[in-house]
């Protein structure tokens, strides 16, 4: 095995499993490979700053201050490593407060967003961030993955693989796509605070093997006062009883 998990923005990450059998046939693999595909990651965080862009365009235009409420949907093409990727939220403006050159965004909105400011936290913007590791199967992991337990008819324990038990090559390539995807949020920060952090995994199958697809997005947030309790918010409309 070569590699590891200690990666940054998009360098690559890889490891080689080398198959214990020896040779057996012409179309047996003889080893089998996990792999960082950074040109994927690079298409999705392409995408994305052009939507961020776009958006944070739209705020400025309207002099809001930040964007609250924001939902990512994102479309992947396997086929062509593209992606579709929108952005919308609620452009909004703070009393008394000067503009800021960059309006803040978050996925926040509603109490979740007033209970973070009343906790001492201001938003800065969202962070989001890809990971993606293919894999291509050595024997052993094609054999676990059919629920297959011979190699020319022989038992695969007499060859040295467990029949039952975890498939290693599959959860390294799990493990190393959650650390890089938490590297490449955690340099996003700059010094700042992760909120609301939410990690989705996902395995796409393609002609040459699984792929692991990791997005880590959460909420950058920044100290800027201690705790004090938020004011009673004004009433729209007053019910008297008469």
């Amino acid at each position: 095995m070569g590699g590891g998990f200690g990666t940054n923005q998009l360098s690559g990450y890889s490891e080689q499993y080398n198959c214990p059998h020896g040779f057996v046939s012409n179309e047996h693999r003889v080893y089998g490979l996990n792999y960082q595909k950074t040109w994927v990651e690079r298409a999705w965080m392409d995408a994305l700053t052009s939507a961020t862009k776009r958006l944070l365009d739209e705020a400025v235009g309207i002099g809001a201050h930040g964007v609250i409420g924001i939902v990512d949907r994102s479309i992947h093409h396997t086929e062509n490593a593209t992606f579709e990727i929108s952005l919308s939220g609620t452009a909004v403006g703070v009393d008394d407060c000067e503009r800021p050159v960059r309006p803040f965004t978050t996925f926040l909105s509603g109490q979740k967003l007033n209970k973070l400011v009343e906790a001492g936290f201001a938003p800065v913007e969202i962070a989001l961030g890809i990971s993606s590791v293919g894999v291509i199967s050595s024997c052993i992991t094609e054999y676990q993955l059919r629920g297959s337990g011979s190699v020319f008819g022989t038992n695969i324990g007499n060859w040295g693989v467990a029949q039952q038990g975890e498939i290693d090559q599959l959860t390294r390539a799990q493990v190393a796509a959650r650390s890089i995807v938490r590297d490449r949020v955690r340099h996003q920060l700059g010094g700042d605070v992760l909120h609301g952090a939410a990690l989705t995994v996902r395995t796409i199958e393609s002609q040459e093997g699984p792929q692991v697809e990791t997005v880590l997005r959460g909420n950058r947030v920044r100290v800027f006062k201690e705790f004090a309790k938020m004011p009673t918010p004004r009433p729209v409309v007053r019910l008297v009883d008469r």
